[in-house]
């Protein structure tokens, strides 16, 4: 079983790429520095509560997406690409 930050590491590397944002680009869509992305794709850190209901929110799913891990990738791509509107606004 993986660790908690391995699962959202490979959840929001999944997220970012299915959704062509750049670290840069999605940082700025949740206010927060490429760096900070990067640290957390890598599995240094986590990002906390808040920052989790932002990210769910922006890719529209909920927290617990965020937090599970997924055997099925084909499963995973169709449930994390954003809403087409949502990129608009």
């Amino acid at each position: 079983m993986s660790n908690i930050r391995e699962i959202i590491s490979n959840n929001l590397i999944e997220l970012r790429k299915n959704n062509n944002l750049t670290q840069k680009k999605f940082a700025d869509m949740i206010n927060y520095s490429d760096k900070a992305v990067s640290r957390w794709e890598k599995g240094e850190v986590i990002p906390d509560v808040e920052t989790l209901q932002t990210i769910a929110d922006v890719f529209g799913i909920s927290i617990s997406s965020l937090l599970e891990a997924k055997d099925d990738q084909t499963e995973k791509s169709e449930n994390f690409q954003i809403k087409k509107n949502d990129l608009l606004s």
